[in-house]
């Protein structure tokens, strides 16, 4: 973990190296930065991508005692929500090919048969 004192704040930024089964797969730095004349707080959030799952890291509130919470989310598949976005576009499009339902598309002309009367 390491601090740096800005013009008008202050940072707090920890170092995370993601391993799996040994092999190094990244690093990830969440930071906290105090504005004092603020009296505000902000967090920046660490993300790491991974085909279509994602890694969330996160700084929390500092103890009384010194430690610092850290949250870590895995949010799985989460990219796929955009496969719906785009299963929406191609239905739209679809819908969009059938003249019949057009806004504005001419009508066919009736027929004009005389109707008869049942027996």
């Amino acid at each position: 973990m390491t601090t740096h004192q800005g013009p008008n704040y202050r940072d707090l930024t920890a170092h995370f190296t993601v391993r799996r089964h040994g092999d190094l797969i990244g690093v990830m730095e969440p930071a906290k930065r105090s504005f004092p004349s603020r009296g505000t707080a902000i967090t920046q959030t660490a993300l790491m991508t991974r085909g279509v799952s994602q890694l969330y890291l996160s700084l929390g509130d500092p103890n009384t005692d010194g430690s610092l919470a850290v949250r870590l989310y895995y949010k799985a598949l989460v990219l796929l929500i955009w496969l719906g976005a785009v299963v929406m576009v191609i239905g739209g499009a679809l819908s969009l090919s059938d003249r019949r339902l057009r806004v504005g598309a001419p009508k066919p002309a009736r027929s004009k048969v005389a109707l008869s009367p049942a027996e």
